[in-house]
């Protein structure tokens, strides 16, 4: 007797699982490409958050801006050889100038009284308190010239000031104590470039308006007025003219 087999029931059944394997691939299909976009956004919000963070941290580590200080500008036409010039200096100027140092610009002008007379190979210089005077004068140009840090420079001609009777040796007594190289000074002082540098500050004496009648005369930020006051306490003088008043004013 031959075995019958059921060909259509075989196809049925195959069939079926033909279909369920299908449901199943677009159920995987489906899956994945769900799982592929969230990894896709996962990785875009990621990046995205890092670059803020990136600028963040661009503008965290700026430089602040830089806050510019007020000053006060004190130019000092003196006489090296001058007693009311050096009271000044030693008692007004100085004092001032360690109270409020980043908020003052000291320029000191050595010439006063006297008289440049021009000559063929040079100038020469007739000085209130006589040669002597003119040879401080030119010294203390010379000093201003080499010393560029104005702390360092106000000690110095404070120092010479102080004792400036013997120029030279005063120079020299004074470099040694404030650990000054007093030889380019000195260089200055014998070569052209000296006598050059006291001609110049006469020129800036000489163009003050109204002249000089009074030595020392002082004035904040290219301002005269007030002589009197200015020479008897500088401090307040100088604290007048802020907007912001610095500590070392109170």
């Amino acid at each position: 007797m031959g075995i019958s087999v059921d060909s259509s029931g075989k196809n049925s059944d195959w069939g079926k699982m033909v279909l369920r394997n299908l449901g199943g691939a677009r159920w995987w299909f489906r899956f994945t490409v769900i799982a592929l976009a969230v990894v896709f956004l996962w990785i875009f919000v990621r990046n995205d958050r890092i670059d803020e963070v990136r600028d963040f941290g661009k503008l965290s580590v700026m430089p602040k801006p830089r806050i510019e200080v007020e000053k006060v500008k004190i130019a000092v036409y003196y006489e090296a050889l001058c007693p009311d010039s050096r009271s000044f200096v030693l008692r007004q100027l100085v004092p001032t100038y360690h109270e409020i140092p980043d908020n003052v610009v000291v320029q000191m002008i050595p010439y006063g009284k006297a008289t440049t007379i021009p000559g063929p190979t040079g100038y020469s210089f007739d000085c209130q308190h006589g040669p002597r005077e003119c040879e401080a004068n030119t010294i203390h140009a010379c000093a201003i010239d080499v010393i560029k840090k104005t702390s360092l420079q106000l000690k110095f001609l404070a120092c010479m000031i102080e004792h400036n009777i013997y120029p030279q040796n005063i120079t020299r007594t004074c470099a040694e104590k404030l650990h000054v190289d007093a030889e380019p000074i000195f260089q200055c002082y014998k070569s052209p470039r000296g006598a050059e540098l006291l001609a110049k500050y006469g020129e800036m004496t000489h163009a003050l308006s109204p002249p000089v009648k009074f030595i020392p005369t002082i004035t904040l930020n290219n301002d005269q007025g007030n002589q009197i006051e200015i020479l008897k306490d500088l401090l307040h003088n100088v604290c007048k003219r802020f907007k912001k008043v610095p500590a070392g004013c109170h």
